[in-house]
């Protein structure tokens, strides 16, 4: 699941710590690849449809809401909050609607950035005008949005958190021998989706730079998405087809994150990072972009290292500092560990959620 479907799964932990029922419903292009496991997991109702252009989705989630009457609606994504808006109005029902803000929306193909815009500014809108209040998943997106004249008071900022899980036994082996890396052997890792706003061919091309003198160095790009293709090309193009490889979709990222020595998040555009807060729990040695929500999370020179954005010498210099010196890795490993239990976890994430949710509710 992507960072939303993600943070709607954590929660609907708020029912078992206040009196709140949440039902889930996710409309579904069933020509998408989703984690059905997860929404499984969530109880979502699936209303699927056959394409970005099918809207038969309206009537049932109108109908789905003159049933079940309820009292708030929560729109996460930016397709979510048109869905909210939409359908309450085909419902003919004076529902109060709440939403989440991840950030804004980046289009990943070419022909879907002439809709980025109007996405952006729809989004903006239906907060500003169209709903009771919206939580925020870092400062960095409240103040955007503030930015763009939405009320201060609307917005609430509470961090991304995730549960404080950890890897199978014996996972850093078993994966290593998966992928044919040697236990001595430094690993860079990467897992997100492929597209060009987490900024990997900046990460490879960083690679690139090491390996001339670390031949041994391995780079795991653990996902999947539409920069596959264009990343392996320059994979090839760069001569790294021995140190970087490509492991798809996995659905035990806890299990990669232990075979990895060091985490990158190159990312051009972040709001509050899921991969981060896992790479923080797992104890990595981090280093993170200066963009959006990553400092939020990650403190230069106290948990990661942070460098600019879209600079893949930037990215060496770091990475090289990471390998050379193990001590280091560990110590901010350690500190990235501790921020994570302290400010992180779903527990804190979920208290704080109800909470605002019961706030909401009370205004409404």
């Amino acid at each position: 699941m992507g960072g939303v479907g993600k943070y709607a799964l954590l929660i609907d932990d708020v029912s078992k710590v206040a009196p709140l029922e949440i039902v889930s419903v996710c409309v579904l292009d069933t020509n998408w690849y989703s984690d059905l496991s997860g929404l499984k997991r969530l109880g979502a109702r699936l209303i699927p449809i056959q394409s970005r252009f099918d809207i038969s989705w309206l009537p049932k989630v109108a109908r789905l809401i003159r049933r079940e009457k309820p009292d708030i609606i929560l729109s996460h994504g930016f397709n979510g909050h048109f869905v909210s808006l939409a359908s309450t109005l085909m419902a003919g029902k004076r529902i109060t609607r709440i939403c989440s803000y991840h950030g804004l929306y980046h289009a990943t193909t070419r022909g879907r950035r002439v809709f980025e815009k109007a996405i952006n500014l729809f989004t903006e809108h239906f907060i500003r005008r169209r709903t009771l209040g919206a939580v925020a998943v870092a400062q960095y997106s409240k103040d955007y949005l503030v930015g763009n004249r939405v009320s201060s008071y609307k917005i609430q900022v509470i961090h991304n958190g995730i549960e404080d899980e950890g890897p199978s036994p014996e996972a850093r082996k078993k994966l290593r021998r998966e992928w044919n890396v040697g236990q001595d052997e430094v690993v860079i890792g990467a897992a997100s989706r492929l597209d060009p706003v987490k900024g990997l061919e900046y990460a490879v091309g960083a690679v690139a730079k090491l390996a001339r003198k670390m031949p041994q160095l391995r780079f795991a790009i653990v996902g999947t998405g539409c920069s596959e293709a264009h990343l392996k090309k320059k994979v090839n193009a760069l001569g790294l087809n021995e140190n970087a490889f490509f492991t798809g979709f996995r659905s035990d990222i806890i299990d990669c994150l232990e075979a990895f020595d060091i985490f990158v998040l190159p990312s051009l555009a972040e709001y509050h990072s899921i991969a981060l807060l896992e790479a923080m729990r797992a104890g990595k040695a981090i280093v993170a972009t200066d963009v959006g929500g990553n400092t939020e999370s990650v403190r230069h020179g106290k948990e990661g290292l942070i460098v600019p954005p879209a600079d893949a010498d930037a990215l060496a210099d770091a990475l090289g500092r990471f390998i050379a010196d193990e001590k280091l890795r560990k110590a901010l490993g350690d500190n990235a560990r501790s921020r994570f239990v302290t400010h992180f976890t779903v527990d804190v994430m979920v208290r704080k959620t109800a909470d605002w949710l019961q706030g909401c509710a009370a205004m409404r």
